[in-house]
């Protein structure tokens, strides 16, 4: 990004814990993980460094509150949303838009919850728990869309294939787009198209 970023005017309305979060989120995004810094949003609040340190003890810490937050809003929204349709393919494919798109939007946070090996135990654990649920979603498509009877452990292992395939195109998306030649509607499609190999279905008649 080019040029100063705007100062935000201080919102009365709202505690400062609100206004340094908002403030830090939106940093983020549009001036990603380097540029960001407790100082900076500090002065995008209008308030002091010591005052910031009342609520987030260093930049680590903050930067570990916004992606899970944002993380807990994706999956609370992956949960619901494959709930509309009952084909297990279409939900699987609902995933990867839904996480590729997460990922374009959101390269900063992507990279920081699913590609940053943590060293906050805690907030492993919580992240873990946060996508348990809606991979459990996932798995039980997978299960679904092959032949009956199929053993668990060939289910489980399908299923880490699908979720390899995604975040493996994700990484390479928001990473080194140009030199693999990928672009959003495409990252979608090639993943579908493995992942409907992997599962013995043609994603006949979808096209991006």
């Amino acid at each position: 990004m080019t040029g100063a970023t705007k100062r935000i005017a201080p919102d009365r309305s709202t505690g400062l814990r609100d206004q340094i979060i908002d403030a830090s989120s939106r940093l983020l995004i549009e001036e990603g993980y380097d540029n960001l810094s407790l100082r900076h949003v500090a002065k995008e609040v209008g308030c002091s460094q010591m005052a910031m340190y009342r609520h987030f003890a260093n930049k680590d810490a903050l930067i570990q509150y916004l992606c899970v937050e944002l993380y807990t809003r994706f999956t609370e929204r992956m949960i619901r949303r494959p709930n509309g349709t009952d084909d297990p393919l279409e939900q699987i494919h609902i995933f990867i838009s839904e996480l590729i798109g997460f990922a374009v939007e959101y390269p900063d946070h992507y990279s920081l919850i699913f590609l940053v090996r943590q060293k906050d135990k805690e907030l492993t654990l919580q992240r873990d728990k946060l996508g348990r649920e809606f991979l459990q979603i996932i798995r039980r498509n997978v299960a679904h869309l092959l032949p009956d009877a199929t053993a668990d452990d060939v289910v489980d292992k399908r299923f880490r294939q699908v979720v390899t395939s995604l975040h493996g195109t994700a990484a390479l998306l928001i990473s080194h787009p140009k030199a693999y030649g990928l672009s959003r509607d495409k990252a979608v499609r090639e993943t579908e198209e493995l992942v409907a190999d992997l599962l013995k279905k043609q994603p006949a008649g979808r096209h991006l």
